[in-house]
């Protein structure tokens, strides 16, 4: 297949007479790099040709996305660390700096005495520092969010998006590969797990937007070099050369976040630069009656109610070099960018600022403490609109999306977001218009969260999910097989609860949310030993989950009838979560007797 590639490379580029507009005749399916068979080279490649590129890029919030936490990439340091309290979970947060390794540390107070205290090393800093520094650490490759970010626009620690009101996760949430693929250049992903990495690069990087550039190396090391101000080279996609949809799609992959859903079969890194972005992801956006609020991340979904994009034709590159930090430009820069379009407007005075009063800055619904650009060009208006009832989701990358694609979204939206019953009522509407196959994993999640386990039951006799393994991807078919179990568990069928549990880890080995699920059925089915090891390896993957140790308590404590080991794990068990109720009565329990 290579050789059948390079071949074609020399045939295309060897033709003469052929100017740029007609090559923009051949199909975009025609870059190189699109080919599966291409891998990723990093960016320290891409520097070696592009110095001057690659140093400039770096300086922009998309090059320092992501980094090892130390003292030149985080914010924080040892004078500008702020303590935090939520009082919600009467817990308090302090970043700690010993030498150049970062912690945060959560603690308990009673009165004056600390009565919990929690340690945890952090390993990378999410965030450029422009809105926020975020805090992710790994154990054996698993990746989890600290409680604690710092919002620089007003200087303030705060807990993360989604912690307040009481939803503090403390250290147990996910870092999975949706959230990754877009804050990072990708990962190298244990393949079916939720949250493990076999390594994780250091920040966004050339090829998200130019796709995998082997190809693109071994052509220019070989000679084989393309004047580009009259070719355009197919060995590497350059944005600049893709028609506005297909550059809208590269920025939409990560500046249009909502509720997202991947394709049957499809990955959320197998999205390539130059290729219809519809084809490996659907993003849907909540939609209100008289609704002007906008999460962080909605660039493109802002940028398309504007008549510059609907009458003008404007793209994100329009205004935007990706290469350049916006904060090396002045106001000057992106007026002069109105200016050029809006002839009329040039003789206003020199110090008018159109995106004061035309972007202007603004919070986001979904983000606190931060203040953003609103994308919408338009004359704003001061005056409040009250936001009406929901219409809809609507996908903003595809006009025509698969009764399927609507179907998920408004699972997911249910699941992540919003627990609406007519959300699930949709769900089942756009899922009645599909076919069985293709949905039959999505009909298991719609009963799974609706909480009809004998109708999820009832579904998965009548259709086998054994039958299904090549549409869909392991991940997808452990989840389903999982969801299964705990119907049939929560049925008191245990010996079938069983034999999903099996088969869901049969795909996803090494998901902590399965082996504790397993675990604990074999405790209820008095598979002692083999709850005992599977239990042991949970700890072993991951020392930080803490029903393990309870789990491993139970069975030394009422199966072992060893008090002393039981109590061991009672109290780790408390350690790692200070509001465990069981465990505290456990060990009470160990000590009366």
């Amino acid at each position: 297949m290579r050789s059948f590639l390079f071949l074609l490379i020399i045939l295309i580029f060897s033709c003469k007479n052929e100017n740029i507009s007609e090559y923009k005749e051949i199909p975009d399916e025609i870059y190189f790099n699109h080919n599966d068979s291409v891998q990723y080279v990093g960016k320290e490649t891409c520097k070696q040709c592009h110095s001057e590129i690659y140093n400039s890029f770096m300086q922009t919030g998309m090059g320092q996305s992501f980094s090892h936490a130390t003292k030149t990439k985080s914010v924080l340091d040892e004078n500008n660390n702020p303590l935090i309290y939520d009082e919600n979970k009467n817990l308090y947060y302090q970043p700690i700096w010993k030498k150049d390794s970062l912690y945060i540390m959560e603690f308990r107070l009673n009165k004056y005495d600390t009565i919990h205290k929690l340690i945890q090393k952090i390993d990378y800093v999410i965030g450029s520092g422009q809105h926020t520094n975020s805090h992710i650490f790994s154990i054996n490759g698993y990746l989890h969010q600290a409680p604690y970010t710092f919002y620089t626009q007003e200087g303030k620690g705060d807990l993360p998006p989604g912690y307040e009101n009481g939803n503090n996760s403390r250290f147990t949430r996910e870092i999975g590969l949706e959230c990754m693929s877009c804050h990072n250049a990708y990962p190298s992903h244990v393949e079916n797990s939720i949250n493990q990495y076999h390594s994780v690069p250091d920040g966004i990087d050339c090829e998200r937007c130019h796709g995998p550039g082997e190809i693109h190396v071994k052509e220019k090391l070989s000679g084989n070099i393309i004047d580009t101000s009259k070719y355009i080279d197919y060995t590497i996609v350059n944005p600049a050369k893709l028609s506005s949809s297909l550059q809208f799609d590269i920025c939409r992959r990560c500046h249009l976040q909502g509720t997202s859903v991947l394709q049957n079969g499809k990955n959320w890194n197998d999205f390539i630069p130059g290729t219809v972005l519809s084809e490996t992801i659907d993003t849907y956006i909540p939609r209100y009656e008289n609704d002007e609020s906008f999460i962080m991340a909605s660039h493109v979904d802002r940028l398309q109610q504007s008549d510059c994009f609907k009458v003008g034709g404007v793209s994100c590159i329009s205004c935007h070099n990706p290469h350049k930090s916006v904060t090396t430009l002045d106001n000057n820069y992106f007026n002069n960018k109105c200016i050029s379009c809006h002839t009329d407007c040039r003789k206003t005075p020199k110090n008018t600022d159109c995106i004061s009063c035309h972007m202007p800055k603004s919070s986001s619904i979904d983000i606190p403490h931060v203040s953003i650009t609103d994308h919408k060009i338009s004359v704003h208006s001061n005056s409040k609109k009250v936001k009406g009832s929901f219409k809809e989701l609507a996908c903003i990358n595809n006009d025509s999306p698969t009764n399927l694609s609507k179907a998920k979204a408004y699972l997911k939206h249910y699941e992540s977001f919003d627990q609406n019953p007519m959300l699930l009522d949709s769900a089942f509407m756009f899922l009645k218009r599909c076919e069985k196959e293709e949905s039959f994993p999505f009909y298991i999640q719609y009963y799974y969260l609706k909480k009809d386990y004998k109708k999820l039951i009832k579904y998965s006799e009548y259709y086998s999910l054994d039958k299904l393994h090549n549409m869909f991807t392991n991940n997808i078919l452990s989840i389903a097989y999982s969801r299964i179990a705990e119907a049939y568990s929560k049925c008191n069928f245990n010996e079938k609860s069983y034999a999903n549990y099996l088969k869901s880890l049969e795909l996803s080995p090494s998901n902590l949310d399965f082996l504790l699920k397993t675990s604990a059925l074999e405790i209820k089915m008095f598979k002692f030993e083999q709850a005992k090891i599977r239990l042991k390896k949970m700890i072993k993957l991951n020392p930080n989950f803490d029903k393990a140790y309870y789990n491993l308590g139970l069975i030394y404590l009422n199966v072992d009838k060893d008090l002393d080991i039981a109590k061991l794990y009672f109290e780790e068990a408390l350690k790692l979560n200070p509001d465990y109720i069981q465990a505290k009565d456990m060990i009470k329990y160990i000590k009366s007797n």
